[in-house]
């Protein structure tokens, strides 16, 4: 199980920020609804922990991820370099793959 989901957080979201093609990772919840109507006042990264959504369940761990990038970016490479990334990185963190991994992708003008 994991010991501190927000340590987990964090540096995921510094993982996925280091993913070429990322501009931003958008924190799940009220600020991601925010997000459809103004993009520019939710690009914060919250101060008590990272943007990645970790979950700990009796499978492994549930990542839930939503980047923001510019639409010259393609979308499909970029979910998949973010995908490979956090699977990486939760690997290295926790010892075992995650059991599942979700990337959303915003992309801005």
């Amino acid at each position: 199980m994991i010991d501190d989901v927000r340590r987990v957080s964090r540096h995921l979201t510094e993982t996925v920020l280091g993913v070429p093609g990322v501009r931003s990772v958008v924190p799940p919840g009220p600020k991601l609804a925010t997000l459809v109507r103004d993009i520019r006042s939710v690009l914060d990264l919250p101060r008590d922990g990272g943007a990645v959504l970790v979950q700990q369940r009796a499978d492994g761990a549930r990542i839930r991820v939503v980047v923001t990038t510019d639409r010259r970016t393609p979308a499909v490479t970029l979910t998949r370099a973010v995908r490979d990334a956090v699977v990486d990185a939760t690997t290295v963190l926790l010892g075992r793959r995650p059991s599942d991994v979700t990337v959303r992708i915003v992309e801005i003008d």
